[in-house]
Protein backbone atom coordinates (compact mmCIF):
# COMPACT_ATOMS: atom_id res chain seq x y z
CA UNK A 1 0.00 0.00 0.00
CA UNK A 2 1.25 3.47 -0.94
CA UNK A 3 1.43 6.41 1.54
CA UNK A 4 0.12 9.86 0.16
CA UNK A 5 3.73 10.90 0.06
CA UNK A 6 5.14 7.99 -1.70
CA UNK A 7 2.23 8.45 -4.51
CA UNK A 8 3.05 12.26 -5.16
CA UNK A 9 6.88 11.15 -5.60
CA UNK A 10 5.74 8.47 -8.49
CA UNK A 11 3.66 11.31 -9.87
CA UNK A 12 6.97 13.74 -9.76
CA UNK A 13 9.19 11.17 -11.16
CA UNK A 14 7.05 10.69 -13.91
CA UNK A 15 6.33 13.66 -14.77
CA UNK A 16 10.19 14.73 -14.84
CA UNK A 17 10.76 11.53 -16.75
CA UNK A 18 8.40 12.33 -19.37
CA UNK A 19 9.73 16.40 -19.78
CA UNK A 20 13.34 14.84 -19.97
CA UNK A 21 12.11 12.27 -22.56
CA UNK A 22 10.32 15.20 -24.33
CA UNK A 23 12.97 17.50 -24.42
CA UNK A 24 15.84 15.21 -25.16
CA UNK A 25 14.53 12.47 -26.40
CA UNK A 26 15.38 8.51 -26.27
CA UNK A 27 18.43 7.04 -26.84
CA UNK A 28 18.29 4.56 -29.93
CA UNK A 29 19.81 1.18 -29.95
CA UNK A 30 23.04 0.92 -31.56
CA UNK A 31 22.90 -2.04 -33.92
CA UNK A 32 25.61 -4.38 -33.54
CA UNK A 33 28.57 -3.54 -35.79
CA UNK A 34 30.35 -6.08 -37.38
CA UNK A 35 33.58 -7.44 -35.08
CA UNK A 36 37.11 -7.95 -36.30
CA UNK A 37 37.47 -11.34 -36.35
CA UNK A 38 41.07 -11.62 -34.69
CA UNK A 39 40.95 -14.13 -32.12
CA UNK A 40 42.82 -17.42 -33.22
CA UNK A 41 45.09 -20.01 -31.97
CA UNK A 42 48.11 -17.71 -31.97
CA UNK A 43 46.96 -14.99 -30.39
CA UNK A 44 45.71 -17.83 -28.01
CA UNK A 45 49.06 -19.66 -27.55
CA UNK A 46 50.87 -15.83 -27.83
CA UNK A 47 48.66 -14.94 -24.62
CA UNK A 48 49.47 -17.93 -22.75
CA UNK A 49 52.76 -17.80 -23.28
CA UNK A 50 52.54 -13.73 -21.88
CA UNK A 51 50.66 -15.29 -18.53
CA UNK A 52 52.83 -17.88 -17.68
CA UNK A 53 55.81 -15.20 -18.05
CA UNK A 54 54.00 -12.74 -15.96
CA UNK A 55 53.13 -15.35 -13.44
CA UNK A 56 56.89 -16.48 -12.89
CA UNK A 57 58.02 -12.45 -12.76
CA UNK A 58 55.61 -12.52 -9.74
CA UNK A 59 57.42 -15.80 -8.14
CA UNK A 60 60.79 -14.72 -8.75
CA UNK A 61 60.58 -11.15 -9.42
CA UNK A 62 63.82 -11.80 -11.50
CA UNK A 63 64.77 -8.97 -13.54
CA UNK A 64 65.82 -11.32 -16.61
CA UNK A 65 61.96 -12.60 -15.97
CA UNK A 66 60.84 -8.91 -16.39
CA UNK A 67 62.66 -8.29 -19.38
CA UNK A 68 61.20 -11.72 -21.03
CA UNK A 69 57.35 -10.34 -19.66
CA UNK A 70 57.80 -6.94 -21.69
CA UNK A 71 58.95 -8.96 -24.70
CA UNK A 72 55.67 -11.06 -24.54
CA UNK A 73 53.56 -8.40 -24.10
CA UNK A 74 55.16 -6.38 -27.44
CA UNK A 75 55.11 -9.75 -29.13
CA UNK A 76 51.40 -9.96 -28.26
CA UNK A 77 50.66 -6.32 -29.07
CA UNK A 78 52.41 -6.68 -32.60
CA UNK A 79 50.74 -9.75 -34.05
CA UNK A 80 47.44 -8.35 -32.93
CA UNK A 81 47.73 -5.23 -34.79
CA UNK A 82 49.00 -7.22 -37.50
CA UNK A 83 45.95 -9.82 -37.32
CA UNK A 84 43.71 -6.68 -37.19
CA UNK A 85 45.21 -4.77 -39.87
CA UNK A 86 45.03 -7.89 -42.49
CA UNK A 87 40.93 -8.85 -41.07
CA UNK A 88 40.75 -4.64 -41.83
CA UNK A 89 41.96 -5.25 -45.41
CA UNK A 90 39.48 -8.50 -46.00
CA UNK A 91 36.94 -6.67 -45.16
CA UNK A 92 37.47 -4.03 -47.54
CA UNK A 93 38.49 -6.29 -50.15
CA UNK A 94 34.71 -7.95 -49.62
CA UNK A 95 32.99 -4.54 -50.31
Amino acid sequence: MHSPCSLNIDIEWQTLNNAANEALGKRKKRRHKRCLILWNEDIKNLIENKKKAYLRYLTTCSETDKLEYKRLVAVVKRETRKIKRQCWKNICIEN
